[in-house]
């Protein structure tokens, strides 16, 4: 019986499955064999001790296999709990062949079936040592039963002539040993297939790792649809651009997010367009499509590859305003000597006319009126040069307080309107070029006082933003910003105004920008609409003294303004 044990614990870690089948196979053939014997025999030619020798043996197996379904679970050797339940079975088969007959038994079969299962649960080499411990088992119980050395079991049973004794002996070695044999082979074969599919199974698992990993790795977006354009998989990185979790896209229309037509996906091959994320905003992307196939070449969907485009549309308008403010500098610069002379010389001429005695009222107006117009001419010609030629900004220590209260005192609207700042009592202080910074809210203010109704408010408010860089914002009560016109609210020459030339706005982003700041624009039809531009602070570090630029006069900043189109 040791035997047994040696070859379990040597054997292979055994499937739990096949453990728990052992179990409830024990327990079923212990139920119904010994159950039914100890309930159908009779009791007077069964004997006492057959019947209490049942009794131990049934209430025996169903303990051990409660203890071994407690600790199979939690042991760490299942293979020495699996060759203890094939040595108390061995005992217990044992035990049925010498109480009902011995040699004579007819539970000699169950050998048999101890044989197959410790080759099922422990391997070849278990099923050959069960093998073997069950002949001497059997030869035992045999010779010790016919010499006298064990007492028969019950008067019943008589002991069997020699020639009928060594015919069952004979037939049940050469049961034991075929069986052995099959079991053996039998288990080889399982072991041999066990392993293949344990490697088919870890080298399925390997190539799904991998595919997820490839999936994970991908810093482009990859969705896969089937044939109706319904999506069935999608990469983290496919989920983050879209701003969902995976499981948010499985299972509907691709069209849904990106701009492609379900039916006719795969045979799309690249293209670009507006992606569109869970919480409604869109961005630009470019895609790639290809057919999905399977082994057989069969087409099952479409593969779409696709990226955020965001950065290189930015790439690609920074390099078309430069190219525009190339081509505006050259315009500029070659008709600013040739329009500023002849308006020099109109505006000196009308001067002197409009300052003669003589001059009807009504004349003189008129006057006015073209001096005012050669103004704004030279005024436009002065930006178109700053546009196209900017100046690198000279920054300092500026507070913008101080500022937007010295600009809004000069910015006096044609209609009636109001101007309001509202600021911090301590200082608000950025690192800019103050003569660039007054245009810039000059501007602004402009633009504000420009589309308010008559008696509106223009709110100038200075304060911090969310990360604590300054900010400052010009609001007004007009009519609003559409979405097409924010979409090209900063571009050159753009004017929402029938008589603006759209230069003012693009000023103004080329000087915020040009001092690392942000401006952005917030607005709902209807309801007016808020400049914000943000600003790098002051360096916490002393500077040389200088003297900080002083507030501008009023004509001096209304000449530097530049009205917005």
């Amino acid at each position: 019986m040791e035997g047994a044990a040696g070859a379990a614990d040597e054997a292979p870690r055994p499937p739990i499955s096949r453990q728990l089948l052992l179990l409830g196979g024990r327990l079923v053939v212990t139920t119904l064999l010994l159950g039914g014997s100890l309930v159908l025999a009779d009791e007077t030619s069964m004997g006492a001790f057959v019947a209490d020798a049942l009794m131990v043996s049934i209430a025996g197996t169903f303990a051990m296999s409660l203890v071994v379904a407690v600790l199979l679970p939690r042991t760490r050797r299942p293979t020495l709990l699996a060759g203890i339940q094939i040595v108390w079975d061995l005992g217990l088969v044992t035990t049925l062949v010498y109480a009902f007959g011995g040699a004579a038994s007819g539970f000699s079969f169950l050998y048999g079936v101890v044989i197959l299962a410790a080759a099922l649960t422990l391997g070849s080499r278990a099923a050959q040592v069960t093998t073997a411990s069950a002949l001497i088992a059997f030869v035992g119980i045999a010779l010790a039963v016919a010499n006298g050395w064990l007492p028969p079991a019950t008067d019943s049973h008589a002991l069997l002539p020699l020639d009928e004794l060594a015919l069952a002996v004979l037939r049940n070695l050469v049961g034991f040993v075929l069986v052995g044999l099959l079991a053996g082979a039998l288990a080889e074969r399982l072991r041999r297939t066990g392993g293949q599919l344990e490697e088919a199974v870890q080298s399925a698992a390997g190539f799904a790792r991998l595919n997820e990993d490839i999936l994970r790795s991908l810093i482009s977006g990859l969705i896969t649809t089937d044939l109706e354009g319904v999506v069935t998989r999608i990469n983290p990185a496919g989920a983050a651009l879209l701003g969902g979790a995976q499981g948010e896209f499985e299972g509907t229309s691709i069209d849904a997010h990106l701009p492609l037509d379900p039916p006719r996906v795969s045979m799309i091959d690249r293209g670009d367009g507006e992606a569109v994320r869970v919480d409604g905003t869109r961005f630009p992307v470019g895609f790639s499509c290809s057919p999905l196939r399977d082994a057989e070449g069969a087409v099952r969907g479409s593969l779409v590859l696709f990226q955020d485009l965001t950065e290189l549309s930015q790439l690609r308008e920074k390099a078309e305003r430069a190219e525009r403010l190339a081509a505006l500098g050259r315009l500029a610069a070659g008709l600013a000597h040739e329009i500023r002379n002849p308006l020099s010389s109109i505006s000196g001429s009308v001067e002197m006319v409009r300052e003669a005695r003589q001059l009807d009222p009504e004349d003189r107006k008129l006057l006015s009126l073209v001096l005012g117009e050669v103004d704004r001419l030279n005024d436009l010609v002065s930006t178109m040069l700053e546009v196209g030629k900017p100046r690198t900004p000279d920054p300092i220590g500026v507070d913008l307080c101080a500022l937007a209260s010295e600009v809004t005192k000069v910015a006096r609207p044609g209609v009636s309107g109001r101007v309001e700042v509202i600021a911090p009592a301590d200082p608000v202080r950025v690192h800019a070029d103050p003569d660039q910074l007054r245009q810039v809210l000059w501007n602004l203010v402009k633009n504000a006082l420009q589309f308010s109704p008559p008696g509106g408010m223009v709110r100038v408010e200075v304060g911090w933003d969310d990360d604590a860089r300054p900010c400052l914002a010009v609001s007004d009560e007009g009519p609003g910003i559409s979405d097409e016109d924010r979409a090209h609210l900063f571009d050159m020459f753009y004017s929402r105004r029938q008589h603006g030339v759209g230069l003012g706005l693009a000023l103004v982003r080329q000087i915020v920008e040009a001092h690392g700041g942000a401006i952005t624009v917030e607005s709902q039809p209807g309801e007016g609409a808020t400049f914000r531009v943000h600003l790098p602070p002051e360096a916490p570090r002393a500077e040389a003294p200088r003297a900080e630029a002083p507030g501008a006069e009023a004509p001096a900043a209304e000449a530097r303004g530049r009205e917005h189109g």
